[in-house]
């Protein structure tokens, strides 16, 4: 048995199910927003493999500890989920593989955000360790501007979102590249591109993508990126800087992929249930 982990059905999860279900596989949804999750249970024993498809992290990195005690081999494991979900802890892991960042600070208070950003140099990017779809993502172009977002983070209710991961800004034409691994296998990459009046670049913010060539260089900074975090499925967010080439901005442990079938028309879900049918094969 399979289990497909979710809290929220978005078209991805729509999708998978449907590619499993093409081929017979029994399959259990389950939905971890209305099913407790026992840290000993016969039920969930009865699986092979899961799927972690939460939209949450944390329920995502939870999910996982306990399918992993009950002896479920989890896609991804919660150890990469939590390292993906922590720009920080990502970030050390990339950099002890030796795969390149934008030049990052990290600052806890609002009078040591201000010194990180004229280490810098302005314009810089302020975001906290956690979060997605450029969600708190702050492009600061003066002091003035450094010290409001600063004092707003500061009054934050959560510990985490305190924090200040500072960054160089990357003029890369208001554009990134994300490109999506599945096993040792590159499906392809795109170019996401940010929409008028907006800098930032997300799908969910409204940002257009279209189908990027993949390149020796992409291929091989997506596989080291995988590698580095041992994610088994992964989105790799990639900034292109104008003198020091490709640098790392994020990756994603639970990727969203609609807008990569969008652009490349490749079939992720069933390249996804592939991979998990070959690991029950082995």
């Amino acid at each position: 048995m399979i289990i497909l982990a979710y809290d929220i059905v978005r078209l991805e999860e729509k999708l998978i199910v449907k590619e499993f279900r093409k081929r017979s596989i029994e399959l259990k949804l389950l939905n971890i927003t209305t099913y407790p999750l026992h840290f000993s249970n016969g039920f969930l024993r009865k699986a092979s493999i899961a799927l972690i498809r939460p939209v949450s992290m944390y329920r995502a990195f939870y999910t996982a500890v306990v399918l992993e005690t009950n002896g479920v081999h989890t896609i991804n494991n919660s150890e990469t989920i939590l390292i993906c979900g922590d720009k920080i802890l990502a970030y050390k892991k990339l950099l002890e593989n030796k795969l390149p960042i934008p030049e990052t600070v990290i600052a806890f208070t609002t009078d040591s955000a201000l010194q990180a950003y004229n280490i810098i140099g302005f314009p810089v990017i302020d975001k906290p360790p956690i979060g997605s779809w450029g969600r708190l993502v702050s492009l600061i172009e003066s002091s003035k501007e450094g010290i409001l977002v600063a004092e707003h983070r500061e009054n934050l209710p959560s510990t985490q979102l305190k924090v200040h991961v500072i960054q160089e800004y990357v003029p890369s034409s208001n554009m990134d590249i994300r490109c999506l691994v599945v096993g040792d296998q590159v499906l392809g990459c795109i170019k996401r591109i940010a929409t008028s009046g907006d800098w930032r670049s997300n799908v969910a913010r409204g940002g257009k993508v279209e189908a990027l060539e993949l390149n020796e260089e992409l291929m091989e900074f997506s596989i080291k990126a995988a590698k580095a975090v041992n994610a088994e499925i992964l989105s790799v967010d990639i900034l292109v800087h104008p003198e020091k080439g490709y640098l790392i901005n994020e990756v994603n442990g639970v990727p969203e992929f609609k807008g990569f079938m969008k652009a490349t028309g490749i079939n992720v879900p069933e390249k996804i249930v592939e991979y998990v049918i070959s690991k029950i094969k082995r």
